[in-house]
C-alpha cells in the first residue's frame, strides 16, 4: 500500500489487473514511444497486445476449468463424506444420551458447503456469461473481475473446509 500512495504521488497509473495493463500497450503514448525508438511499430504493438490478450483469456480459462474440476471431484465429495462421517457419530452420541460435541462443526460444515456450492454455480454463470462475450478486451475485464472474484471466494470457502475436514479426508496435499 505504501507504493501505491508513492506511486500516486509520482503521477504513476496503478495497474492491478492484466487487461488493464495489457491495454497501455495500444495507448498514444506508448505508441509514440516505441515506434519513436524503433522498438516496435504501431501494428507490432497491436499484435502484442492481442496475443497477450489471448494469452491470458485461456490461462484464466485453464484455472476456471481446473477448479471446477477439483471442487467437483476431490473438494466436495471429501466434504460430503466427511460430513456424513460427522453426522454419524453425532447421532450414535445422541443415541447413547451424551451431548454430541460435533455439532457445531458439523453445521459450520454444512454452511460451507451450501456456500461453496453457490459460489461454484457463480462460476458457472460468470464464466458462461464471459465466454459469450464476443469482444476480447471485454471478455478479459470480465475473467480479471467478475469470474476471479468468484474464484477467489470458492477458493477461500474451499480453504476453510480444509481447515475443517480431518487430513485423512482431503484430497489434497
Amino acid at each position: 500500500e505504501e507504493w501505491v500512495t508513492e506511486a500516486k504521488s509520482r503521477g504513476l497509473l496503478n495497474l492491478r489487473k492484466s487487461p488493464e495493463a495489457l491495454k497501455e500497450l495500444t495507448q498514444k503514448g506508448a505508441i509514440e514511444l516505441f515506434t519513436k525508438l524503433n522498438i516496435f511499430s504501431e501494428a507490432e504493438l497491436h499484435s502484442r497486445f492481442h496475443v497477450r490478450l489471448e494469452r491470458y483469456i485461456k490461462n484464466m480459462q485453464i484455472e476456471v476449468d481446473c477448479l471446477k474440476q477439483m471442487f467437483d471431484t476431490q473438494i466436495l465429495p471429501a466434504a460430503y463424506i466427511y460430513h456424513g462421517v460427522l453426522a454419524k457419530a453425532a447421532a450414535d452420541a445422541k443415541a447413547v444420551g451424551v451431548k454430541p460435541p460435533q455439532i457445531s462443526t458439523l453445521t459450520r460444515l454444512s454452511d460451507l458447503i451450501e456456500g461453496a456450492k453457490a459460489k461454484r454455480s457463480n462460476l458457472d454463470d460468470f464464466s458462461s456469461k464471459a465466454e459469450a462475450t464476443h469482444d476480447e478486451f471485454k471478455k478479459s475485464e470480465m475473467y480479471a473481475t467478475n469470474v476471479a472474484e468468484v474464484m477467489l471466494g470458492l477458493r477461500e470457502l474451499c480453504d476453510e473446509m480444509e481447515s475443517i475436514i480431518s487430513d485423512d479426508f482431503w484430497p489434497l496435499p
